[in-house]
């Protein structure tokens, strides 16, 4: 039976075919019978309870699995099944679940076990590796992961690949009972054969022949048949189904066999029956998702080609064009559409079609320091000082606002400027224009001041600039803007919300404080630092408060709720909590940040009616006399001035605002007083009859005060600026020009005297002034002077004339998910999502495409007994590569198909790096944190859990049916894997639920705020990174706090590293790496670094280059000395380059390396022991040393040898004898028994050409076409690659062949590396190459060996992983003159299970020899023999310091006094 072999690499990496998932699953069917995980079959007719499988050879027992069978007139089927995962009980009987004793529905998820229906199937998946499937009759299946090998026992078996199950002293534990039961006497016993013979291997199952052995199915049929006392084909029906799943969990693809008369199978719906069809059911909401399925197909009810199953109406399979489409726990069918504020969403294959209205953006500033700019990006300022918030790019129009800690009831304004006008709001409503107070509402050509009620006061103007300004519990202000309009402090409205931190000199600051600065608008107004302290600590009255009535905007049955799926409330909390403990007056601000969530609901259509009744209620009780309060309050045609004229006000659209104003019916006069219709005055024109003087007649002329003032003594080149004799109008210090305030405009109340520069000349904002040509450019809150360099991301900047100018490298994006859940998409959306599903993190088969290039999911495997998050399975699909990472290692299986991808894994410190020549790169530190780099080529191509990659972050949370949403919840819900895995409902804060881990994980986090993390606190905001690590610390209540603790700061740390900032934050008692474990004993060369180089000289990356785009990454690293200068990842050694060639025959295979092995089926014989003939030592002095190396050169002559080995073959180990007698060696003769052996016949054919590298230009590059980065040739079928050619792509009829030397003791091509370097260096050739390779055709053939005589003479052996048993050999040694000489007889025992062996005794050369050749002179017959699949072996080293024989008179041999062999307990050997 062929199987696929694994090889074993670095990391550890294994690279395999698609797997057959044979030998990894163990079954129960029908009549009693079994199969065990080996392969064995056996028939236990018992109905006791037995376990079937469990981990009882480990220390821990992961699982343990019961069944107990029952037999009801005649009919077997399973009554009771108990499994034990990871300390949760799972019992299953009488149709009922049962988990720890409590009834349960499907689909199920806790504690990393998932039960769900999959098909005809329960199906129960367990993280730790394990899969079990019941069909709920009498079948039942559980399938180990390969890390359990030799670790099982139970009616499954061992699980340690061999058929050994019954075997124990040569006898047969578990006899068949049903033996007689088909005996000779029995009428119909051939029949009955044939009859089966012709089921089992009829047209159905020829796919399956060549898979699995039918031999014990038929006997198996007969057996049922004969026992069968009801309807022969009744009987039939186990046995046929348990055929027909093991076929198609082999690979097989078997068809229809199921008739009417024969097991026929009922399906509800319009679905049908097949018997291979994939487990992954394509459904309404997931119609792609067999396309990402990697499990073997199972018989059961499906829905016809071409259609899906409607998992929305639930009513069967439909066309994916007549699938209906949910939203909001509504469904609507093909066609149907809503709309909401700024878009019309239309339902069309499964998926939304949304088309996006041209709506404003919004910019808004809340309770005096929460900004969101109108591409949502949120951020927290507290300013001091007058800043732009929005201008116009042509200048046209500008809004300041003059910042101060509101909080404290200091006096707040906001300033319209345009076309010269200034208009001017303050915090206790009124309104001045040119410095003039003002009545509203108020009429200008461009501009509309009105107030919709008492609360708020509307700006509109006819250029697409509207201000909404909030005066009533405190001053905050919502600013719209068409696209036309938008700019600086609360950003571009570029739908690009990374680059909202965009300073006036060109780069993107990476914090909110830093960035805000540079648009202040007065030099004397200081630079605000960053606050990093959290309010709530100070009082516990005031935090208890907060949590209390700030809790209502996410309480999910409360009054905000209804606008919880439109506008996320978690925002609007933090930014109240922080308020309401911040203020002297807690209740006017918690009271603001409500509105403020209120006010955000409306500008989305959403109005909340009644939230003021047990809250905040006084505002709305307190209007003043004639006033009445209205959640929507208007002053259309509420006003005495439009009983006469128009009402503009009533044509303008704006937000809807809540607040005090004229009940319907009254109208609001020049006193503010609401009057009748008979009480107002008339309007004609701007003037008012009857009732006073319209506002232009208030402007008086402005009087003029003259101050004698004493000019101080400046600092040259500065000058004294006296307003006393300043021309009307003129500024004077408070807008003193300066380098940092260039761009900015300046508006001044009125004049200040002081010290400024002379005309020609800025302020540089340090007390000099220069040139704008010698201005400084600012960042991260330092200066540079003209000229100066720095790296930002993957750019180098150089400051000239005040602005930074930059290189445009493609930096890419990076998504991150770390923690317990916490994610940062490519568009830096930050986010919170735990989920116990399969996920897309990220992939390119978006929109419809089909033909993309990679593809994420990502698993979190929870802590044992623990719902916190440990680690993390990964699997990346690249190309035809499926790669897999978990448990701290890779393994690699290459799929049927795909392109063909080429990537390199490495090690970088605590992390593994693959890298993909398609602009992907994955970082994953074993973990839970993981990181996805992508190329600028991705923008917009991508989809999943890391949003889109288009620079708007507004539509990251789009789902998989292409909705853009807002919760968190069903974002993340909308990208499982599977249908079937239960969603998450509800995020619980873990804070709240163990408010006793509060106090212990704030302390501990608290390191991310402090001074050890200060160089990074002005380029990343460590407020979100801390409130991450608090939340996942108070989550770890059941253990594992520290880990907890240290990935959230490790993430911070990361994304500092990244920035630039370098930080060494682990100590010995805070999360320490222990590299010296790595060190040999007294060596000091590994070290910890928390930002190494990212790339580095190793065994497979012997040119030490990476992707330049690596950040870079903590971790342990060596410091490899000259002599040794690569590391080897295998054994984690520094290696020099010999001995790097060394390892990488034995361990490495190239990641695009395709690796298949062919193993024929072992026969097992017992074979005659062969005699050695011991020698006569006098003296014998035995050191037993543990770890032996060898200096042995991979490259060496051949010489052939026949030996004979014994079943098993115990010896002792000498590493090192001394002896002071020479040993004679008498003659010894083996006799070789009659073996049967193959006569091989090679087939030769060229595979495909290959191009797997791509050069690079330069002198020292070039394109290198190794051999073990072959992927496309099948080397299943490769016994012996005879030869190599390599072309010039562009040239093909050039074509050479390299010097190829292959050892015959491995399937790689791999000590030869091909080389072909270009020699012009602006133009790369590329060149590919090509196998010849071999195929075996095998006859058997029987040979008699000749019994050769031959003497035993000492040779030396270096380590070499091959295998050698009583070797009777006549060598030949030719050396130089030595006076004495020390010899190493190296003889090796193993334990092989085998006929015979063919070996090969490569050339070697010692350090201190400068040539030795040893010959092996033997006199056999061609010998084949089959495969050794495990090997353990045992070495005696015999030194002897002199030796004579009979047949040469004095030989002497220079070798090293010491020769130090390594035992190789474990080889895998591949022979021909």
């Amino acid at each position: 039976m062929d199987q696929v072999a694994k090889k074993v690499i670095t990391l550890p990496l294994k690279i395999e075919a698609l797997p057959p998932h044979q030998n990894q699953f163990c079954s129960t069917w029908g009549n009693f019978h079994y199969k065990t995980f080996d392969g064995d079959f056996f028939q236990l007719p018992s109905t006791c309870n037995y376990i079937f499988a469990s981990q009882c050879k480990a220390d821990y027992e992961a699982f343990n699995i019961q069944v107990q069978r029952q037999d009801l007139d005649g009919e077997v089927s399973i009554k009771r099944i108990l499994l034990k995962l990871d300390g949760i009980v799972v019992e299953l009987a009488n149709m009922s679940i049962f988990v720890n004793n409590e009834p349960v529905s499907i689909p199920f998820s806790q504690g990393g076990i998932s039960i769900d229906s999959s098909v005809s199937y329960i199906k129960i998946e367990a993280k730790l590796g394990l899969i079990f499937m019941w069909n709920q009759e009498d079948s039942l299946w559980v399938e180990l992961d390969s890390k359990f090998n030799n670790q099982t026992c139970g009616l499954c078996g061992d699980f340690n690949g061999i058929q050994d199950e019954f075997d124990q002293s040569g006898k047969n534990l578990i006899t068949t009972l049903t033996k007689q039961l088909c005996t000779s006497e029995h009428k119909y016993f051939n029949p009955q054969v044939d009859f089966c013979n012709s089921l089992l291997t009829g047209p159905a199952f020829v796919s399956c022949t060549h898979l699995i052995d039918s031999d014990y199915f038929i006997d198996a049929c007969v057996k049922d048949l004969c026992a069968c006392s009801g309807d022969k084909s009744s009987c039939l029906c186990s046995i046929m189904s348990e055929y027909s799943r093991q076929c198609a969990h082999a690979g097989g693809k078997p068809l229809k066999w199921k008739t009417k008369e024969l097991c026929a199978k009922k399906c509800p719906f319009n679905m049908e029956y097949k018997e291979c069809g994939s487990p992954c059911t394509d459904t309404c909401r997931h119609p792609q998702k067999s396309r990402i399925c990697d499990q073997h197909c199972v018989d059961g009810c499906f829905c016809p080609e071409g259609t899906v199953f409607d998992d929305i109406s639930r009513s069967g399979c439909v066309a994916v064009s007549q699938c209906s489409c949910f939203h909001h726990g509504k469904s609507y069918k093909p066609g149907e559409s809503y709309t909401r504020a700024c878009k019309t969403c239309t339902c069309a294959n499964a998926k939304w079609s949304c088309k996006e209205k041209d709506c404003p953006g919004i910019c808004s500033i809340t309770g005096g320091s929460h900004i969101s700019t109108y591409d949502d990006n949120i951020y927290n300022f507290h300013g001091d000082c007058s800043y732009v918030l929005s201008k116009a790019s042509d200048g046209s129009f500008s809004v300041f606002g003059d910042l101060k800690p509101c909080v404290t009831h200091a006096r707040c304004c906001f300033i319209l400027l345009f076309f010269l006008q200034t208009i001017e709001v303050k915090d206790n409503g009124k309104v001045y224009y040119n410095k003039v107070e003002c009545q509203l509402p108020f009429f200008m050509d461009d501009v509309t001041i009105f107030s919709p009620s008492s609360f708020f006061i509307v700006i509109h103007t006819t250029f697409g600039l509207e201000l909404e300004i909030q005066l009533n519990p405190l001053l905050q202000i919502y600013v719209k803007a068409s696209a036309s309009l938008k700019e600086r402090l609360c950003g571009d409205f570029n739908d690009n919300a990374q680059d909202d931190f965009k300073t006036t000199n060109g780069l993107i600051e990476g914090v909110a404080a830093i960035f805000a600065n540079t648009w202040k608008t007065q030099i004397t107004c200081p630079d605000v630092n960053i606050i990093l302290g959290d309010p709530c600590i100070l009082s516990v009255d005031k935090e208890k408060y907060a949590n209390d009535w700030c809790s209502l905007l996410t309480d999910r049955s409360g009054i905000f709720s209804i606008c919880h799926l439109e506008i996320d409330p978690s925002d609007y909390q933090k930014a109240c909590i922080y308020d309401t403990c911040a203020c002297e007056n807690s209740e006017d601000c918690m009271c603001a940040a409500l509105s403020a969530y209120v006010h955000a609901c409306a500008a989305e259509g959403i109005k909340i009616h009644g939230w003021r009744k047990n809250v905040c209620n006084k505002y709305a009780s307190d209007c003043p006399s004639q006033l009445v309060y209205d959640y929507h309050m208007t002053s259309c045609g509420r006003t005495c001035r439009s009983l006469t004229q128009s009402d503009v006000t009533c044509g303008i659209d704006f937000t809807p605002v809540d607040g005090c104003g004229c009940a319907d019916g009254t109208y609001l006069n020049e006193k503010g007083e609401c009057v009748s219709a008979s009480q107002c005055p008339c309007h004609v024109g701007d003037t008012l009859i009857l009732s006073g003087k319209s506002c232009s007649e208030h402007v008086k002329n402005p009087v003029l005060f003259n101050f004698l003032l004493l000019s101080p003594a400046c600092a040259s080149p500065m000058v004294f600026f006296n307003c006393s004799n300043a021309k009307p109008g003129e500024k004077g210090a408070e807008c003193q020009n300066s380098c940092q305030t260039l761009d900015s405009d300046c508006v001044s109340s009125h004049c200040v005297s002081g010290c400024v520069c002379p005309p020609g000349l800025l302020s540089d904002g340090n007390g000099g002034c220069v040139k704008e040509n010698d201005c400084p450019c600012p960042h991260d809150g330092k200066s540079y002077n003209p000229g100066d360099t720095i790296t930002v991301n993957c750019n180098k900047c150089t400051c000239s004339e005040r602005k930074w100018s930059c290189t445009e490298n493609d930096c890419g994006g990076t998504c991150t998910m770390y923690g317990d859940g916490n994610f940062i998409t490519f568009d830096q959306k930050k986010f919170a999502y735990k989920g116990n599903c399969g996920y897309i993190f990220t992939q390119d088969y978006c929109g419809g495409n089909m033909k993309g290039t990679f593809r994420v999911l990502t698993e979190n495997i929870p802590c044992v007994s623990s719902e916190s998050i440990c680690s993390t399975n990964i699997k990346l699909y690249l190309g035809r590569n499926e790669i897999l990472l978990s448990d701290e290692s890779v393994r690699v299986i290459n799929q049927s198909e795909g392109e063909d991808i080429l990537f390199k894994v490495h090690t970088m410190g605590i992390y593994i790096v693959i890298e993909a020549n398609n602009g992907l790169i994955l970082i994953w530190n074993k973990k839970t944190t993981l990181m996805i780099k992508l190329s600028s080529s991705f923008n917009g191509k991508v989809c999943g859990l890391c949003g889109n990659f288009d620079g708007n972050i507004k539509n990251d949370f789009t789902t998989n049916a292409k909705e853009i949403v807002v919760e968190t919840i069903e974002f993340g819900n909308s990208w499982k894997v599977s249908s079937a895995c239960p969603n998450v409902n509800t995020t619980q804060e873990p804070c709240a639920l163990y408010p006793n881990r509060v106090a212990w994980a704030s302390k501990h986090c608290s390191i991310i705020k402090s001074d050890v993390f200060s160089a990074c606190h002005l380029k990343v905001d460590p407020q979100q990174y801390f409130d991450s690590c608090v939340r996942d610390t108070c989550a770890c209540n059941s253990g594992g706090d520290c880990e907890c603790f240290c990935s959230a700061v490790a993430a911070y740390a990361a994304a500092c590293n990244e920035a630039g900032a370098c930080i060494k934050w682990r100590t010995p008692t805070i999360c320490p790496l222990f590299c010296d474990y790595y060190n040999p004993d007294g060596a000091c060369e590994w070290h910890y670094a928390p930002c190494q180089k990212p790339c580095m000289k190793t065994c497979k990356n012997p040119s030490g280059k990476c992707y330049t785009q690596l950040p870079a990454l903590e971790g342990c690293y060596p410091n490899c000395p000259s002599e040794r200068p690569y590391l080897e990842e295998v054994t984690m050694k520094c290696v020099s380059e010999k001995q790097c060639v060394k390892t990488s025959t034995t361990h490495y295979v190239e990641t695009t390396t395709k690796v298949i092995t062919t193993t024929p089926k072992t026969t097992y014989k017992k074979t005659p022991t062969t005699t050695l003939t011991p020698t006569t030592t006098p003296h014998v002095e035995t050191t037993t040393t543990p770890h032996v190396e060898t200096t042995t050169t991979p490259h060496v002559g051949t010489t052939k040898t026949t030996i004979t080995t014994t079943p098993h073959v115990e010896t002792t180990t000498t590493p090192h004898v001394e002896t002071t007698t020479p040993i004679t060696t008498p003659p010894t003769t083996t006799t070789t028994p009659i073996t049967t052996t193959p006569i091989n016949c090679y087939i030769c054919t060229w595979s495909d050409w290959i191009n797997n590298d791509y050069p690079h230009p330069g002198l020292e590059d070039g394109d290198y076409e190794t051999i073990a980065n072959i992927s496309n040739p099948d080397l299943s079928r490769c016994s012996k690659p005879l030869e190599i050619q390599c072309r010039a792509k562009f040239y093909k009829d050039d074509c050479t062949t390299p010097q190829i030397t292959t050892p015959s003791t491995t399937l790689s091509l791999i000590p030869t590396t091909p080389h072909v370097e270009t020699t012009t260096t602006p133009h790369v050739e590329t060149t590919t190459s090509r196998v010849e390779i071999t195929t075996t055709i095998t006859t058997p053939q029987t040979t008699t060996p000749k019994t050769p005589s031959t003497t035993k003479k000492p040779t030396t052996t270096p380590h070499v992983e091959i295998t050698t048993t009583s070797i009777t050999t006549t060598p030949h040694v030719e050396t130089p003159t030595t006076p004495h000489v020390d010899t190493t007889t190296t003889i090796t025992t193993p334990h092989v299970e085998t006929t015979t062996t063919s070996i090969t005794t490569p050339h070697v050369e010692t350090p201190t020899t400068p040539h030795v050749e040893t010959t092996t002179s033997i006199t056999t017959p061609h010998v084949e023999t089959t495969t050794i699949p495990h090997v353990d072996t045992t070495t005696t080293s015999i030194t002897t310091p002199h030796v004579e024989t009979p047949t040469t008179p004095h030989v002497e041999t220079p070798t090293t006094p010491h020769v130090e062999t390594t035992t190789t307990p474990h080889v895998d050997t591949t022979t021909t």
